[in-house]
């Protein structure tokens, strides 16, 4: 017996999608909101901090490190190394160059000490740039010299001290011999080292041009070796001044040198540690004119760190 209730047909493709419930606009909205990416905000671009910022920032550093450790210094001199003989505070330091600027020994001492510098260093600077300069520009010239260069550079140059003083005597030229050799050998590589490494890019635009020997020197060769020349006039005041002292404790009268020593014999730290920070000052001092003599012939260089 047929049932009496017959089973629906299935539903044609039309019917079924006819069925379906037409979306709104809103939800159709909604889905597109929901579905594509949301529009991302333009990133806030980072100025480079002002030149002028950074060094300021840069003087402020350099002047608390130096604060913090003249406390330091008279903290240890006071509570930590307590014996006169081993330390002294930073105070007792300035009281005893006090005491040697009012009675004018400090200016004497000093008068020599910066003579004999000042010849010295001079005749290395400019008996090593030109000595670097004609071995990086001239094959023989670094075939010859540069044996001896290498030679005298790895040598204990103080250990000539004594026949220095057989040569020149005790007066003031075994000093100014001194402390030429000792303080010739950094700029005399460093000015070699700056020479050769101008771009060769640059140097082939200079022969294209047919730029003369003269102009190759003074447009391309020179603006490159001086970073290194400055670099090397800053080791060498370092060893200059080391010369001074090492010359000045041997068949000397006077000077930072002598003073340092004499003190010594006599167990007065609080002077020999002030001739010592006199060098240290000098040292600063004239290695921050360095730097102020370069930037005023590259004023192309950065001369600001760009390190935070």
């Amino acid at each position: 017996m047929a049932s009496d209730t017959k089973e629906a047909a299935p539903a044609t493709a039309s019917e079924s999608v006819a069925a379906k419930p037409v979306a709104s606009a809103s939800s159709l909205a909604n889905v597109r909101n929901k579905d594509s990416p949301k529009t991302a905000l333009p990133t806030p671009i980072n100025m480079p901090e002002p030149p002028a910022r950074i060094a300021q920032r840069s003087r402020r550093r350099a002047v608390l490190s130096v604060l913090g450790g003249l406390a330091l210094w008279e903290f240890v001199g006071r509570y930590v190394v307590t014996s006169p003989i081993l330390f002294a505070p930073f105070s007792k330091v300035l009281a005893a160059g006090w005491g040697l600027l009012v009675s004018g020994e400090l200016l004497q001492h000093l008068a020599v000490s910066a003579s004999e510098f000042a010849i010295g260093f001079s005749l290395a600077t400019l008996v090593g740039v030109a000595l670097g300069f004609l071995m990086a520009t001239n094959r023989a010239a670094q075939d010859i010299l540069d044996p001896w260069v290498s030679f005298f550079y790895s040598s204990p140059l103080v250990a000539l001290i004594p026949f220095f003083i057989l040569v020149f005597g005790v007066g003031i030229s075994s000093k100014i011999a001194i402390i030429f050799t000792v303080a010739i050998f950094p700029i005399l590589l460093n000015a070699f080292v700056g020479i050769r490494s101008a771009s060769a890019d640059l140097l082939e635009v200079g022969a294209a041009f047919n730029c003369t020997r003269a102009q190759i020197f003074s447009k391309i060769l020179f603006p490159a070796a001086l970073p290194f020349v400055i670099v090397g006039l800053r080791l060498g005041i370092g060893r200059a001044l080391t010369g001074v002292v090492v010359s000045e404790l041997f068949g000397s009268t006077a000077g930072l040198g002598w003073l340092i020593g004499t003190a010594g014999q006599s167990f007065d730290t609080p002077t020999v540690l002030f001739g010592v920070l006199m060098f240290s000052v000098l040292g600063v001092a004239m290695v921050e004119g360095l730097k102020r003599i370069e930037r005023l012939l590259a004023p192309w260089r950065k001369t600001v760190q760009e390190v935070r």
